[in-house]
């Protein structure tokens, strides 16, 4: 029992680590080319939640069929929520001034 409640711990703290880093990784003026790293934390959390909580090793196929389609799922959604930062432009606002 306790090494399953370690694992669960270690899994925990990565997660934990992970949202820092992404959190972190969210404050710093990072050029457009490099704003899709902050979805390398977001996946690696997903696979964290994959493999430790899930217990996908464990269950029969059909856990595995569902587990893929939610993983499926949270990539759609991650990659659409992405598409807005990774493809705003700003554009300069003209002002002009009355006499």
């Amino acid at each position: 029992m306790t090494r399953v409640l370690r694992r669960l711990a270690i899994a925990w703290v990565l997660l934990l680590v992970l949202l820092a880093l992404q959190l972190g990784l969210t404050f710093l003026p990072l050029p457009r080319e490099a704003r899709p790293l902050i979805l390398v934390p977001a996946a690696l959390m997903a696979a964290i939640v994959a493999v430790a909580f899930m217990q996908i090793d464990r269950g029969p196929a059909i856990v595995r069929v569902f587990a893929a389609a939610g993983l499926l799922w949270l990539v759609f959604l991650l990659g659409l929520g992405s598409l807005d930062p990774l493809t705003r432009t700003d554009y300069p606002v003209v002002t002009t001034t009355v006499k």
